[in-house]
């Protein structure tokens, strides 16, 4: 065969299409030498973490007063809203970030001495004692994981229940948080190979000890942060791994204990707790730290919001009885913040930075709110009793008069929230016993501070101090009005309250007169409540015995000391004798007492509402086909409809039956208004309305039949 006969029979024909295997060659395989192609990056939730920012910063909030509310007001609400929540929330994070200071300090030095000291056999380990509150173990192993990653060269990992079901899952979590903390893209590529080329298994600690090794880290923590919701065999388990590691792997545990250290040591085994070295560390109780950040962000003075007794009560029976964190709390806050601001069309007067001027922002629609008040009302009647008639009438009538009652009770309301607090704090500071600031808080702000308990107590214990320990009382009064309050950012007030310094000073100069006097004639000296004021006398007439009450005879320093203590305590009475903040004018602006939305939002009841709006349909629809009734009504819907059948119904339901009732009520008889194949439709779906509420389940007894669930108002 020719050349050209040959090539052309070649023709078509291509080698490559014959291939079992083909070898890829880049177009620059030349020139550049082959590089890792970059990581594929997840923009999606940055994307939408921005849109959401976008939205919430143009989202306004709505004018009141039926939509006669100017612009600016609305804009100036949604300010002071921003700027007094940043500013309270500032507050409240200075104190969670130094909550447990003295515990993150103590496990940091433990965990970096133990770190150092490798020749061990036991496993360094730390119990943390959180108490029974175990929604604050998340913020104090939260503050140790960023404590020890910036103080501890190592990786640190916590490990929850949720996330270890076994002891494969465990090995996995760890081996996978300890290496992600410190690696790069070379180290994520060579992570599971050995030295020598063996592929290792992602939950082999080998390769923990390579990251180790590689790292040349200090130390490798491990924190089981709700350790005893772990199994206990699980727990032993990696107890004894981590012990047989110890002599590579630089291993240190922390436990988070809700209960006690011997709980929790008699669960585990014998040889687990020979394998720890331990040292137990204590965390300040939630109720302490909830009671300070109460105490700066609802009772200080730089406080732009307090709250009523009502709402503080709902707080904090919430947070006793569903045992809810500290973060809880301060999420309830923001929302009374929120409500307050969002709500209240006075919220305006908050304003104190002094711009525009009140007569320019408030309308006349302001006004007539104003005078709507309870509030307003108590101060008018105040004005009626002492005979101010024309002062409350111009309040009424006129615009003017009433703005000018605003800003003169505006520049004295801090004064007079001032004193309020003041005598708080003094009262406090006086208790023989410690004192819970928010019952304090709350007693106070139901204007009942000087009848309350705590008062009553204080001067009992006058009563019977001696003059050694009423010289330390005085002292200690004194001193607390120097001093202040830092915990209510509240500065000492020596200056204004002169004059009942002033007598303090000259009761306890006279107080230590007398005590001098005793001590040169060796008398001791009592106050006649401290001493029985009568005595028994008995007389032997005709051999018969007669008891007689005579008082007992004081001397004249005892009579002195007397007076002292009477005086002392007519001074307190006075002092703590303070008005009742929900009397005062315009408390509304800057008190928040509703309960409402709170409890629908933080504890709702969505069985009372679902029941409701079955029983009473047209409360939610609005439309003209229901009928304002309730029961049985043809108009409503069915699945309303075949609730209120089911209601009358036993524990057992025959469905026949039911749907024979159910499509004479909306089929209309003989009319026939309603097809019975479009009754049907809309009979199973109501029945599967009611059986994904719960109220209804196929019954085990009757293959016809549905056995009834739950019972209306139970």
């Amino acid at each position: 065969m020719s050349e050209i006969n040959e090539e052309n029979s070649h023709k078509g024909f291509d080698a490559a299409d014959h291939q079992t295997a083909y070898v890829y060659n880049p177009a620059n395989a030349d020139n550049e030498p082959l590089a890792r192609p970059p990581k594929r990056r997840k923009v999606l939730k940055i994307k939408s973490s921005a849109a959401n920012s976008i939205e919430a910063k143009s989202f306004n909030f709505e004018p009141l007063l039926d939509g006669l509310e100017t612009q600016e007001c609305a804009g100036l609400r949604k300010t002071l809203f921003e700027i007094s929540w940043s500013a309270t929330e500032a507050r409240i994070q200075s104190i969670l970030s130094e909550a447990n200071e003295g515990t993150l300090a103590e496990v940091t030095a433990f965990v970096g001495d133990s770190g150092l000291a490798r020749d061990t056999e036991r496993v360094p380990t730390g119990f943390v004692v959180t108490g029974p509150n175990i929604t604050s173990q998340g913020l104090l192993f939260n503050q140790l994981a960023t404590r020890l990653k910036s103080e501890i060269h190592g990786p640190v990992v916590t490990l929850r229940s949720g996330d270890a079901s076994n002891l494969k899952a465990a090995l996995k979590q760890l081996i996978r948080d300890a290496t992600n903390q410190r690696s790069s893209l070379d180290d994520e590529e060579d992570i599971s190979s050995h030295k020598y080329g063996r592929k290792l298994l992602n939950y082999d600690l080998k390769i923990l000890h390579g990251h180790v090794e590689a790292h040349e880290s200090q130390a490798v923590v491990v924190a089981f942060q709700d350790s005893e919701a772990f199994d206990t065999s699980l727990l032993a388990d990696l107890i004894s791994l981590f012990s047989s590691w110890k002599d590579r792997i630089p291993f240190v545990l922390l436990f988070g204990i809700a209960t006690s250290v011997d709980l929790f040591h008699e669960r585990l085994s014998r040889a687990a707790s020979r394998s720890l070295e331990g040292r137990q560390f204590d965390v300040e109780q939630t109720s302490s730290l909830l009671e300070r950040i109460f105490e700066k962000a609802v009772i200080g003075v730089e406080a732009s919001l307090r709250l009523g007794t009502k709402l503080v009560s709902e707080l904090i029976e919430r947070q006793e009885d569903h045992v809810q964190s500290v973060q809880s709390f301060v999420e309830a806050l923001k929302y009374s913040y929120m409500c307050h601001f969002y709500g209240n069309p006075l919220s305006i007067l908050n304003d104190v930075s002094g711009g525009a001027p009140l007569s320019k922002l408030l309308q006349s629609q302001h006004f007539e709110l104003i005078r709507m008040l309870p509030s307003f009302k108590k101060l008018t009647e105040g004005l009626i009793e002492a005979g101010k008639l024309i002062q409350a009438r111009d309040l009424l009538r006129d615009d003017k008069a009433l703005l000018r009652e605003v800003i003169s009770c505006f520049e004295s309301r801090h004064t007079d929230t001032a004193r309020i607090l003041r005598a708080m704090h003094v009262a406090a500071a006086c208790s023989p016993e410690s004192v819970a600031k928010i019952e304090l808080y709350m007693t106070t702000f139901q204007g009942n501070l000087g009848e309350s308990d705590l008062v009553r107590s204080i001067l009992d214990s006058i009563k019977r101090m001696t003059p050694e320990d009423l010289t330390e009382f005085i002292q200690r009064a004194s001193e607390a009005i120097e001093a202040g309050c830092p915990g209510m950012d509240l500065e000492g007030w020596a200056e204004e309250d002169a004059e009942f310094l002033g007598e303090l000073s000259e009761i306890q100069s006279q107080v230590s007169s007398l005590l001098q006097e005793s001590e040169k004639s060796g008398k001791p000296v009592r106050s006649s409540y401290a001493i029985h004021s009568k005595g028994v006398r008995t007389t032997v007439i005709a051999q018969r015995v007669q008891l007689s009450y005579e008082k007992s005879t004081l001397s004249e320093q005892d009579k002195e000391f007397t007076a002292l203590v009477d005086r002392l305590s007519q001074l307190l009475v006075d002092y703590f004798t303070v008005d009742n903040p929900q009397d005062m004018f315009l408390n509304e602006v800057w008190l928040f007492n509703s309960t409402s939305p709170y409890r629908d939002y933080f504890t709702p009841r969505p069985r009372a509402v679902i029941e409701r709006a079955l029983s009473a349909p047209y409360d939610y629809l609005n439309c003209e086909c229901c009928e304002p009734l309730e029961g049985l009504s043809s108009t409503h819907p069915a699945t309303a409809i075949l609730y209120q059948m089911y209601l009358e119904t036993g524990s057992l339901i025959n469905i026949f039956d039911l749907w024979s009732a159910f499509f004479e009520m909306i089929g209309g008889g003989d009319e026939a208004k309603v097809d019975e194949r479009d009754a049907l439709v809309l009979f199973y779906r109501a029945l599967a309305d009611l059986k994904s509420l719960g109220m209804v389940k196929q019954s085990k007894k009757k293959a016809d039949h549905l056995a009834k669930v739950s019972w209306k108002g139970l």
